[in-house]
Order: structure tokens, then sequence, then C-alpha cells
């Protein structure tokens, strides 16, 4: 009868533990957008999910495919990704196959689906796999193509743009060093390479290793993609000349496969001269907490009372910014020696804990840092999922990031969809006497927008530097505006940015052209000067004939009236949404939004339209034009699809924007591409 109890038990319970064991589950794609909310470049597709587990199992690993939706054929896969790739993956962390083998690129204008499935540990061939879960998106169309130039970026009248520092390998940010040397071998910046070096370059555009080795990991990876980590952030101390950076090391201890990265901030100690480290302290180690490509810790800043700001990503793992017991999502401040201060928002004294350190939280990928010294605010610049972010940060606040519609929290300017900004700078009369800028820019924030990973040419969606004007309290007064922008045919982009004595200096990122990979050395850091003389002057206008004036006495002839030449400038013309099907049916396909709008920034009020015309079919050619709103700085013209009495038929369009100013002067024209879709 025991024997017989105790079998009993043993079928119950192998019984009770089946029918607890569960499938895990793909409880949402975050990315990419769904077709219809916006398309995604094909160069630069990102790819998150949320793992869920009803019975604890851990995540052992994803597979990740593309299909091509017409006709239907699997283009790309990554079979059981693990790492932090298992629910935050990129193209370059996997394999294009069938007859996209040898790709890097999606094709443009194309619809595709996502296809994911989750593993986990349980080892239970029944209950280890998920489900499949799908998604939808669209490719946008292929950017405008570039010239082959030796200098492919391009500055607005009034300033210059010449190399400063060539051959560096992945540079992502730049220090200025507080008061540099008048003599040609002083230092002037410091420089963070990705894959583990910092390099300092003088006033003669010279650079030399300032430190190497700097990771304890082979850091070499794909583009886009887990090859996206490293060193990052770097803040030079005015006292000691000694310089903070902030990176990623390796657990070593780690049982994983591959083994987790942690954050962490080190200073190194500066030699006499400020060429070479030769000393390195750990400053604050974020031990267990897990980052990977891009989520990573970033930005490093002293603030004008003399403490360390340090931005923290979130790690691929949205509910790290909520939870103020980890360091991810956050913004921490700490003394130059790594210690909290009393006077955190949310500091608690006893055992030192991350709660200590936050200053602000809530943040997605904040990689962007800056002061604006005249009022001592500090701002952040952060990459969201399609939409990014442009904020002061306020002591305590919760800036809310968990899903896109979160990023309007605080936000003085939303990119939508994402331009990807990567650093901010103010240009002010506090910092290097305003770097020889206008009086008209001081204050005002410039920010570099990198737009999508490693793509070839010119991009609407980022590769340039805009300007914003920022009241104290948040507000945007102005922008943004274009400064720069990429031209050429390569693959540089705008990355790390600093305010110096004589302009403004970026880095971008990727040698240009000829590289065999994305971290070949040869990118360079440019250098944006203001120089009023440099816009071309007007022609001589003849001056007024002098004949007998009333009574027989000759008028005196006075100087001509000056006159308006200047055109008004279109910047940033695009669509809310570049694939969409007409308002006039009454029901549109659910995977299409119906209607957009034009978007665009004037720099002065002018008279605007916007012409229309088809691209492909027997039907193509001239469609109208649309009268467009003329204020200057944003503006946006709904467009439903219909052009004086005419709907728009499915097909491939091209829209010209022209703005005229009182004077007659005539923007040069600017143009985007759209697609309508039937909607039954």
């Amino acid at each position: 009868m025991r024997v017989a109890l105790i079998a009993l038990l043993v079928l119950l319970g192998a019984w009770t533990s089946t029918a607890q064991a569960a499938q895990p589950v793909v409880d949402e794609i975050q990315e990419p957008p769904a077709a219809g909310d916006t398309s995604v470049n094909p160069a630069d597709v990102h790819m998150v999910a949320v793992f869920e587990d009803d019975d604890g199992d851990a995540h052992l690993c994803s597979d990740w495919e593309i299909w091509k939706v017409a006709p239907a054929e699997k283009v790309w896969e990554a079979p059981c990704a693990t790492g932090a790739e298992k629910v935050h993956i990129h193209l370059g962390d996997g394999t294009f196959v069938g007859s996209s083998t040898g790709s890097t690129a999606l094709e443009s204008e194309t619809e595709y689906e996502l296809r994911v499935r989750f593993r986990d540990d349980s080892g239970i061939p029944a209950e280890e796999w998920s489900e499949w879960a799908t998604r939808h998106f669209l490719t946008s169309e292929a950017g405008p193509g570039g010239v082959d130039s030796d200098l492919p970026w391009k500055a607005r009248p009034g300033y210059a743009i010449d190399v400063f520092a060539a051959g560096l390998r992945l540079p992502v940010n730049i220090a200025m060093v507080p008061d540099p040397g008048p003599d040609p071998g002083d230092p002037l910046f410091y420089v963070t390479e990705l894959y583990g070096t910092v390099k300092v370059v003088t006033r003669d555009g010279a650079t030399h290793d300032y430190a190497t080795g700097l990771l304890d990991f082979n850091p070499t990876g794909d583009f886009p993609g887990s090859g996206e980590q490293g060193v990052t952030g770097i803040a030079v101390d005015p006292a000691s000349g000694d310089v903070f950076v902030s990176l990623v090391y390796e657990d070593e201890t780690s049982l994983q496969t591959p083994k987790p990265h942690y954050p962490k901030v080190i200073r190194l100690q500066s030699d006499d001269s400020g060429m070479e480290a030769v000393g390195q302290t750990t400053v604050i180690d974020m031990k267990k907490e897990q980052q990977g490509a891009s989520h990573q810790i970033s930005n490093l800043t002293i603030s004008p009372d003399g403490y360390l700001f340090v931005h923290n990503g979130d790690g691929f793992e949205s509910t790290t910014a909520q939870n103020l017991e980890m360091f991810r999502g956050k913004i921490l401040r700490m003394t130059l020696d790594g210690d909290p201060l009393a006077t955190n928002p949310f500091f608690n004294g006893g055992e030192i804990t991350a709660r200590d350190y936050i200053y602000a939280y809530g943040f997605r990928n904040p990689f962007g840092g800056g002061w604006r010294l005249s009022d001592a605010t500090h701002w952040e610049v952060e990459n969201g999922p399609s939409v990014d972010r442009l904020a002061p940060v306020r002591a305590g606040e919760n800036y809310q990031w968990s899903v896109d519609q979160t990023m309007t929290a605080f936000a003085s300017y939303r990119w939508v969809p994402s331009h990807a900004p990567v650093s901010i700078e103010f240009v002010e009369p506090q910092r290097f006497g305003g770097s020889g800028f206008p009086a008209a820019a001081m204050g005002h924030a410039f920010v570099t927008e990198s737009g999508p990973t490693y793509a070839p040419g010119p991009q609407e969606r980022g590769k340039r530097i805009v300007e914003f004007g920022l009241g104290s309290d948040g507000t945007l007064l102005d922008g943004p505006s274009t400064l720069v922008e990429y031209t050429g045919i390569g693959v540089a982009t705008a990355a790390g940015l600093a305010a110096g004595p004589d302009g403004l200096y970026f880095t971008d990122l990727y040698k240009d052209t000829g590289a065999h990979t994305p971290i070949d050395a040869g990118a360079r850091v440019y250098r944006v000067r203001y120089c009023g003389a440099c816009l071309p002057e007007p022609p001589e206008e003849p001056e007024p004939p002098v004949g007998p004036g009333p009574g027989g006495t000759p008028p005196v002839a006075g100087p001509p009236a000056p006159l308006d030449r200047t055109p008004p400038s279109v910047a940033r013309f695009g669509l809310l949404r570049s694939v969409f099907a007409v308002a006039k049916p009454k029901r549109a396909r659910a995977s299409v939004a119906t209607g957009t709008a034009f978007l665009y920034s004037l720099s002065e009020p002018a008279t605007v339209r916007i012409k229309i015309r088809r691209l492909d079919g027997k039907a193509a050619g001239a469609v109208g034009s649309l009268p467009a709103p003329g204020a200057a700085g944003r503006n946006r013209k709904p467009f439903a699809g219909k052009v004086g009495r005419r709907w728009l038929a499915p097909g491939r369009y091209e829209a010209t924007i022209v703005a005229r100013d009182a004077s007659g002067n005539a923007s040069k024209p600017a143009r985007a591409r759209f697609k309508v879709v039937p909607a039954p």
C-alpha cells in the first residue's frame, strides 16, 4: 500500500510539473515600427521584442527572420541568437540568405515581415519554443545621390569647413582642453575611439595615443549590431588635466556565453604635458548592470559647480529605466572621486546603492549631454525606437521612457521619425568667447544627427548638424535649422561635437570611402568656422542717373537703397508618412495609415507652393501644385491625397517645394518622394 501511494505521488508530481510548464511568449515586438507608422532605412533595421515565460524559465536564445512579402521569400536570418541580441538585434548580427545572399541592406520601398520566436532553457522540446510572432514593416525610398568629393560636408552660407585631424578609428566623442596652450604641439582636445583608445589632438592637428588597450574583451563585432559598444564618453578635469572616460568591461567570472558587459567610469591621470596617461583609477563600477550595443554608458560632463554627470542607457531593458535600484536608464551625479552627493534627489544614506547616485531617471539611450553655462542647465539628446528627444535635465524628474509615446515627457523637441541625435553642445561667450560664432548664435544648442547606421550617401533623417534656440524653461524658440550636412557618396556621419576656441569640432565616425569594414581607421575630425567675410559679395549696382530736377536744379544722388538678395531657405522637407492611402475611401487597409502631412522649416516668412508629379506608369508627369503655409520656422501642411479636385491614384510621386520672399527671391527647390497605396 505504501509503495503504491509513493508511486501515485510521484506520478502526480510529474503531472503537476508538466501541467505548470509553459511555452515562452513573444510579449511584444517593439521595433521596427509597423507598416503605416513610418518606414525604416533599408540599411539599418533595429529589431526589438520582449521575452516572457510564466513558469520562470530563462531566455536561452531567439530565432529572427526577415521575409519579403511579395514574392514571399526569406531574405535574412539569425538563428538562436544569444547575448543582448536575444531581444535587440540588427542586420549586421545575422546573415542574408536566398536571393539576397551577399547583401548588406534590404531593398528600398519594399514591404517585409519580421518573424521572431523565443527559446527557453527548460530542455523540454514540446515546451521550449514560443510561437512565431510577426510584424510587417516598410523600407524607405533610396536616399538622394551624393557628390564624390574630398570634402563631403557642406555648411550653410557664412560658414566654412576644414579637415582638422585624420586617421581615427571610430571616433565617438570629443572633449576640449578647458584652457589649451598656444603652441602647435599643445593638446587641444581628446577623442574616444570606440574600440579602446583615447587620442590626444594637438593645436597643429596631429593625433597621438594618449591611452590604449582600455577594453578587456575583443571589441570587433558587427555593424549595425553587437559591435557598437566599447569606450564612449569623455570629459577633462579643468583643475588637474586628468581625463574621465566611460566604457563597458567584461565579467570574466561569468559562465554565460557570451560573457556580460558592465559599465564603469575610469580616471586617467595625465603626465605634465597632457600627452600621455600615466595612471588609471576606477571612479565608479556598476557591477551586474548588463549593457550591450548602443544602449550603454555614454556621455560624461563636468557641471559648472564641479560635479561629474554620467549618462546611462537602459541596456535594452526598458523596465530598468523606472527602477530606482538600478543604474541603467538614468543620469547620475557624483563627485569627481565617484561619491554620491547627499543633495541628490533620491539619496538615502546608509549602504550606498544606485538610488543614491540618481539625478534623473526614465531614459532609454541618452547618448548626448551638454551644459549651457549662462544658466547652468544640463540638456540631453536621446534615441528612441522611432521618436528621439531633446530635453533639459531636471533633478528628480521621471522622463517616463517605456514606449515611443512616452518620449514626449519634458521634450523641447522630438524627431519623428528618428534621426539618431548623438551629441549636443552650446555656443556662448562663457565658452571660448563664443567660438568665433556670430552674436545671433550665442546661447544656441547644436546637435549632431547620425542617422541610419553606416548608410551611404546623404540621408533625409540625419547626417547633419542642426541648430536650436532654447528658452531657459525648455521652450523651443527656434529650429532646428541645418548648419552642416553630408553631401558625399560615402558612409561618414556626424557624431562627436565640441565647441573650441575657433569653431565647432565634430567627428565623422567612419572612414568615408574605401573602407573594407566599418571599423577601418581613416575617420576625421572637422572644424566648422564662422567666416562672414566668406559670404559671396553681391554685384555692384550701377548708380542711378542724375538728371535735372524740378526747376532745373540737379538733384543730389544719395546711396541706393539696399536690396534684399538673400533667398529664403527650406530645411528638412519631408512627410509625416511616406507611404499612405488617400483619405477618399471610407475604410483603409489596416496596415496603412490614411493621409499624411508635408513638414518643413523656413528661414523667413515666404510664399510657398508644393508641386507634385507622378513618377511611374503611363500617368507619369505633373499632377498639380498646392499652396502651403509660409511662416518662419516649422510648418505643417496636412495632405489627404487630393490636388485641386483630383485624388491621387496609387503609385509613386515626387513633391517639390519652393519658397519665395517678398523681394521675389526664390529658395532652392527641395524634394521628397512618397507612395500612395490602395485603400479598399
